[in-house]
């Protein structure tokens, strides 16, 4: 079996219908991530755990009993944007897949890491730089805890606070003053690799950094 090939993408749920298959832990986990997205989310079951039941009253979740076996797969998926499998059945679990493959669905299988087309990872967020973790299914639990060392180690480093902190200030002022597509990402560059500017930024000498930046633009 080739082994499959992912990119890692950001995109925006909010408005987006998502299938949910199964009723247990994980259905409920992706749910609940699902919801606080902005989707809207249907779930179908035989049974479903008492969390489930309570995201109800978000609004914005239907939850349908029935046995998944028996139902027009097809049918189901029909105006869905993507399907969550997470119920124990390797049968059920080939014909959801080739379903949503027809019906160009995307596909999140949190019962097999290596068929998912869709993998859900550990985020976090820090200083609204964006950080999401996966091993593709080899130990979320490591996944997790990378995370959360990546999260610990920005927080506790102030430098890199101030650092990001004067990068959006530059991104907006070059943004305001260079009209020039390709003039503004050489400046970028250019500030990315200068160890003078950089150290400016650590330090959070702002009012010194601004300065370094309008020279670096009038020159060009």
């Amino acid at each position: 079996m080739a082994v499959p090939v992912r990119i890692p993408l950001f995109i925006e749920f909010g408005g987006k219908r998502v299938l949910v298959l199964g009723g247990g832990y994980t259905a409920t986990k992706r749910a609940e991530k699902f919801l606080a997205a902005g989707s809207f989310v249907t779930v179908i079951a035989m049974e479903v755990s008492s969390d489930l039941m309570k995201l109800r009253s978000n609004g914005n979740m239907d939850i349908l009993m029935g046995d998944l076996r028996l139902l027009d797969v097809d049918f189901i998926m029909h105006g869905f944007d993507l399907v969550v499998y997470a119920v124990p059945d390797e049968e059920l679990r080939i014909r959801i897949k080739r379903a949503a493959s027809r019906n160009r669905i995307l596909f999140n299988d949190a019962t097999d890491s290596i068929g998912t087309e869709v993998v859900v990872p550990f985020d976090g967020d820090y200083m609204g730089v964006r950080i999401a973790v996966t091993t593709e299914g080899k130990s979320g639990v490591a996944a997790r805890a990378v995370r959360d060392y990546l999260i610990d180690t920005l927080s506790s480093s102030p430098d890199m606070g101030n650092f990001i902190s004067v990068w959006y200030m530059v991104k907006e002022k070059i943004k305001s003053s260079v009209d020039s597509p390709g003039k503004r990402m050489r400046i970028y560059m250019r500030l990315r690799d200068d160890e003078s500017f950089k150290s400016l930024a650590r330090s959070g000498n702002v009012e010194d950094a601004m300065r370094y930046v309008e020279e670096v633009i009038r020159n060009g």
